[in-house]
């Protein structure tokens, strides 16, 4: 069986006492510890609701069939933001929790979060007047316990979804956020806006 390692929104390895200083730091952030899902969706919220509109469980539709799906956030940067160089338009996030004693592989498991949020990716997102607008980017969120393959997994798959338009929502240790795409960021909320075009420019085919 494999072993179970704290999941973190950053970098691993963590020794242990680095890994408390993590955990402790994003328990203040969020207000609370994340144990399910619905929590783990709650922080999220907490964590961006200060620099974003957010709206749940919001509707699109998937280029391919017009097939329907469903983001649990989609977030909007608000004016100040937008005053510090945050481009214009809707981000989507995905919220997942990993727990020691689920049956779902959490390699697996990790493979359908990425698949999921690149499909997204290739959505639009549905407005309440109607219209549709594609998502910026999109970006995966996750919480609880996951063991070594699943840890493995997330960080060889990461640096290859961002050519997707996929990247990962961090919380930071200074209580701010980070959106991470590879190994830059397109925007942490305490320096503000990465190098280029990370996060927003998608490849097509061998191109970028």
């Amino acid at each position: 069986m494999a072993r179970a390692t704290t999941l973190v929104h950053g970098k691993y390895p963590l020794d242990s006492a680095l890994l408390r200083q993590y955990n402790r730091t994003q328990q203040e952030t969020v207000g609370q510890e994340m144990k399910s899902e619905p929590e783990a969706r709650k922080a999220a919220i907490a964590l961006l609701s200060h620099d974003f509109y957010i709206e749940e469980d919001v509707e699109g539709r998937h280029w391919h069939r017009g097939n329907k799906v469903v983001y649990d956030l989609v977030v909007r940067p608000k004016e100040h933001l937008l005053a510090k160089a945050f481009d214009p338009g809707a981000v989507i996030v995905e919220c997942k929790h990993f727990r020691q004693d689920e049956g779902k592989a959490h390699d697996v498991k990790v493979r359908d979060l990425l698949w999921q949020c690149i499909a997204y990716s290739h959505s639009d997102i549905t407005r309440s007047d109607s219209t549709s607008e594609n998502p910026l980017f999109v970006l995966y969120w996750t919480s609880g316990c996951m063991d070594e393959r699943g840890v493995k997994e997330l960080n060889n798959l990461h640096h290859f979804v961002q050519r997707g338009g996929v990247g990962k929502l961090e919380a930071a240790k200074n209580g701010g956020w980070m959106m991470r795409f590879g190994g830059s960021y397109y925007y942490r909320s305490s320096i503000g806006k990465g190098p280029h075009n990370v996060g927003v420019k998608r490849m097509t085919g061998s191109s970028r």
